[in-house]
């Protein structure tokens, strides 16, 4: 399976800039293992990846920071980073 193509919208972009040096770090170490294992769950397991609704999922960094990705034809648009409550917030404002 080739790897998943990976986007950046602007906001997730602003959002990330935001983060802690030490915590930009973990969520490029994170990006880089989905776009290397999705579809292979036993080997993603470690990212808690799930669906939300349609073709929206998450992904874990740590137990605080969420990614939300839509997947579309091999390629997962990452288009939001945020705790739990943002996550919620965004899904019923979508």
């Amino acid at each position: 399976m080739p790897p998943l193509e990976i986007e950046f919208s602007p906001r997730f972009r602003a959002q990330a800039r935001a983060l802690p040096d030490i915590r930009q770090q973990e969520l490029a170490e994170a990006v880089a293992q989905l776009r290397e294992t999705f579809g292979q769950p036993h080997v993603h397991a470690g990212l808690g990846v799930r669906r939300l609704v349609g073709y929206l999922f998450e992904f874990r960094i740590g137990r605080d920071l969420r990614v939300v990705f839509e997947l579309n034809k091999g390629c997962a648009s990452l288009i939001l980073l945020g705790n739990h409550n943002d996550v919620q917030r965004f899904i019923k404002n979508r």
